[in-house]
């Protein structure tokens, strides 16, 4: 079977963080996946673009973070790092007795195949945590719903370093996926969001 194989369980529950930037997003992600260290949970980081695990890789040696790829985790194992990888890795059995808590940065384009996707993980790591961490200028809030969320945001009080999370952002978020799910037949891929939504969505 794929990557985002079909899977008759239900959506799995996690949870959307949402900041201004991608800057601010990759920053407070990665200092959530170090205070999970210290909660002795292994901390996992995944993307679904070529250009993300770019952005990931390059974050995580800038600030001397512990890190090792996680398709290298089963060879040999290590506590105390951020593990990280694409989406297109498989996610490794030896994980299966620890306690896990995924990062994921940002969302994938289409809610079907990014659900298949997280049941694939909770087959391995059924009781691992999911949190997704979003940004305001990703592609598929300036098309859809930045500045109305931006608006939300304003009168939740957000400021430009924190992150917020509310049903009512989740619930927008959702929304602009399912439209764009519905404008996309045959998918194309890319290696960055920007880049998916040129082919799948602009071009039309």
């Amino acid at each position: 079977m794929g990557l985002f194989s079909l899977f008759k369980s239900s959506k799995p529950v996690y949870t959307d963080r949402v900041w201004r930037t991608t800057e601010y997003a990759l920053q407070g992600m990665i200092t959530d996946a170090l205070v999970a260290i210290t909660r002795k949970q292994v901390p996992v980081v995944i993307c679904f673009f070529e250009d993300e695990l770019q952005q990931i890789t390059k974050f995580l040696a800038g600030k001397g973070v512990p890190a090792m790829a996680l398709r290298d985790y089963s060879m040999q194992p290590q506590e105390g790092v951020v593990l990280y990888a694409s989406a297109t890795n498989e996610f490794p059995l030896a994980l299966a007795n620890q306690t896990v808590a995924i990062f994921l940065f940002g969302h994938y384009p289409l809610p079907k195949k990014e659900n298949e996707y997280l049941q694939k993980i909770k087959k391995i790591v059924p009781s691992a945590s999911l949190v997704f961490y979003s940004s305001l200028d990703e592609p598929a809030f300036k098309m859809f719903s930045g500045e109305r969320l931006i608006g939300i945001l304003d009168k939740l009080g957000m400021k430009e370093d924190e992150a917020i999370e509310h049903p009512i952002v989740t619930r927008s978020m959702q929304q602009a996926r399912e439209k764009v799910e519905r404008m996309v037949r045959n998918e194309i891929p890319a290696t960055s969001e920007e880049g998916w939504f040129l082919k799948n969505i602009n071009s039309k």
